[in-house]
């Protein structure tokens, strides 16, 4: 029996194509969830065509999502107490279910270390996917970086999105899948109009939320100015994470959302986002997973952060700011100048994975 640990939406839209081919091949598995994220995850869930938690370790912040630092001593405590309640339900699974027992997280987040403490804990081999990633340094991204780190040393199968990240690991159960498990994800968003109406020329996407840009008003006055600068003759899409609204607000940057600089979008959820990026000129972003999507949607992307662990893109199609303003004002310039080179693998990776899983008899029908 395998048990598919997992606490945000990042998470999830990696996991979904290889829970669906779980459900295709009828392989048993049980979905248990950290709630990080708890008011996104059902949502998501509904929109891949895939079932709700089976078990719910935690519920984020009194039934809000995780938002500040504060929110997460906790949340650990909720879920540390919740693992100790399953626990039986849990060796059950193991013990009565097909297969021979696994615990399987993904990516880089508290959830994945937590998961992977979980198996080892319950004497269960670990299988982390999107594993292999590396900035080599601990303080960018902060925790991702570490939690990698924690998450490669706690499993015993490694899926390594390509041979860069299978170098990056040790043992002899290195898979390398070829390519991000997102790519699977991006070929499930069905073809549709946005929930939105988008400008009619061309028009670029902005999405910040990350620590080190919101709490320093240095650069998050920097940036916004060169992206209101930008936004005069191109028009932007600001999405409104939380974080990054409660951060304008208490740096008193009101002022560069005027009317005539950004068009303000709520957050989406995957498909309806993807849809927007897909008819986007461009995007600004501090996240890894839409400098994937980028990627492989073949779309111009300046990655505002000082490191990346991801290796998609860069000298392609990707630009990386060093959170050099000079680098987002130069990419601005003309951002249709960068495209994809790299030719795509032919292969799935979520078919890698299962058929994989499949192989060792971790995944199995009853």
């Amino acid at each position: 029996m395998i048990v598919v640990v997992f606490g945000t939406t990042g998470e999830l839209i990696k996991l979904a194509p290889v829970l669906l081919r779980f459900d295709e091949r009828r392989h048993e598995y049980l979905l248990a969830t950290t709630g990080q994220q708890v008011q996104q995850i059902p949502p998501f869930l509904e929109q891949f065509g895939l079932r709700q938690p089976d078990v719910w370790l935690a519920r984020g912040a009194r039934g809000r999502d995780l938002r500040v630092n504060r929110d997460i001593p906790g949340w650990l405590v909720d879920v540390a107490r919740a693992g100790v309640r399953q626990r039986p339900r849990l060796r059950a699974a193991f013990r009565d279910g097909p297969g021979r027992p696994l615990v399987l997280v993904h990516g880089d987040t508290m959830t994945t270390v937590v998961g992977a403490t979980m198996g080892r804990a319950l004497r269960v081999p670990v299988a982390h996917i999107e594993g292999g990633l590396r900035s080599y340094d601990v303080r960018h991204p902060f925790p991702e970086e570490l939690n990698r780190r924690l998450a490669s040393s706690l499993s015993r199968i490694d899926y390594a999105p390509g041979a860069w990240a299978a170098s990056n690991l040790r043992g002899s159960h290195v898979v390398d899948t070829g390519s991000n498990t997102i790519r699977d994800s991006l070929e499930l968003v069905p073809d549709g109009d946005p929930p939105l109406d988008l400008p009619e020329k061309p028009f670029g996407v902005v999405s910040l939320h990350r620590f080190e840009l919101l709490n320093s008003r240095a650069l998050l006055t920097e940036t916004l100015e060169a992206l209101a600068e930008a936004a005069r003759r191109t028009p932007l899409l600001f999405v409104d994470h939380p974080v990054t609204v409660a951060a304008i607000e208490r740096f008193r940057l009101q002022r560069l959302f005027d009317g005539r600089t950004f068009v303000p979008v709520a957050r989406l959820r995957f498909f309806d986002f993807v849809r927007v990026v897909r008819r986007s000129s461009f995007v600004i972003t501090d996240s890894g997973g839409s400098q994937e999507e980028c990627f492989y949607l073949d779309l111009p992307c300046l990655v505002h952060r000082v490191r990346t662990e991801r290796r998609e893109g860069l000298g392609e199609n990707v630009v990386l700011s060093g959170m050099q303003t000079d680098v987002v004002r130069d990419f601005l310039a003309d951002p249709s100048r960068y495209r994809r080179l790299t030719p795509l693998p032919t292969a799935s990776p979520s078919d890698v994975i299962v058929d994989d899983l499949e192989r060792r008899g971790f995944a199995a029908a009853r």
